[in-house]
């Protein structure tokens, strides 16, 4: 039942044992343009975020980039819970920021989202530390049958002159020492088999546009019954280490859940009802008289 489809990813089996009690959630479609959202002021950290759902999470990996270990390299450990997403402006995750031009210039709000810069042991280290930001749903059967579509909008920060004709701006992969990267995702995750990965949707945005806003829409057919149960994730990461630049803003972010068609369902012969059941006992046995009159006779 496995399905992938990607432009980038980077995908292990330890990376994707993320769960929490939240997971229980019923899908609900959702947008957000973060304009009611309180932009971060670096000092005060407010909850904004965490109530409109979103969740925090890590991995760290080695870092090695060989053929048998492709990066981010070999799983060391995850964070070991999930945890309310923050907006502060600090160094960790994420944060509602505003400064940049927006889509059209609606509004004047958007999400950054960039790496856990607070996990000093591992920036400093070499480790690559994969920072996810993400809301979490568990699939019921009433989904199954729908089409779930996630689009949003997304650009990196805008260039800054460092004064020497390079750009200082915390965009991702802009002066990345090692190798950094973004991505928007959608996957599936089935507890009843070690929360093993069974669909995973991946949307590269480590080289969009610092300049102008794209749009990006990603769908996942929830057509599978065997789905039901499973965890159902979707959001934004990124891998870096070495205090590298992870920066990328999203905005106008969309959740839709529609039916479009039949779910999945076992084939097997339909059941003899009762009553025909009976009249054919019935018959049968009156056929069985009917020959033993004929041989008395």
């Amino acid at each position: 039942m496995f399905k992938s489809t990607k432009q980038f990813a980077i995908v292990t089996s330890a990376a994707f044992l993320l769960v929490s009690g939240s997971a229980s959630a019923v899908i609900q479609n959702y947008s957000q343009d973060f304009e009611g959202l309180t932009v971060a002021d670096f000092v005060n950290d407010n909850s904004d975020l965490d109530n409109d759902g979103w969740e925090v999470t890590g991995n760290v990996f080695d870092g090695t980039d060989t053929a048998s270990t492709p990066f981010p390299g070999n799983y060391l450990y995850f964070y070991g819970s999930w945890y309310p997403a923050p907006n502060s402006g600090g160094g960790s995750f994420s944060a509602v920021a505003t400064g940049n031009a927006t889509k059209d210039n609606v509004g004047s709000n958007y999400l950054n989202i960039y790496s856990d810069y607070n996990n000093r042991t591992a920036h400093e280290g070499g480790e690559i530390v994969d920072a996810i930001f993400a809301q979490q749903y568990t699939i019921a059967s009433d989904d199954i049958g729908k089409t779930l579509t996630f689009s949003f909008d997304a650009k990196r920060p805008d260039l800054e002159d460092d004064g020497f004709g390079g750009d200082s701006s915390l965009a991702v992969g802009n002066n990345c020492a090692n190798t950094c990267t973004a991505q928007a995702f959608i996957k599936t995750l089935d507890p009843s088999s070690n929360y093993d990965t069974t669909n995973l949707i991946v949307e590269d945005t480590t080289t969009i546009s610092q300049s102008t806003w794209s749009s990006f829409t990603m769908t996942l057919e929830l057509t599978d019954a065997a789905l039901v149960g499973q965890i159902l994730q979707l959001g934004f990461e990124s891998f870096a280490t070495g205090d590298d630049s992870t920066g990328v803003y999203y905005d106008n972010l969309v959740l839709n859940l529609e039916q479009t068609s039949d779910p999945e369902v076992p084939t097997y012969a339909a059941p003899i009802p009762l009553v025909a059941l009976l009249g054919f006992g019935a018959l049968l046995g009156w056929a069985g008289m009917s020959s033993i009159r004929k041989r008395l006779s």
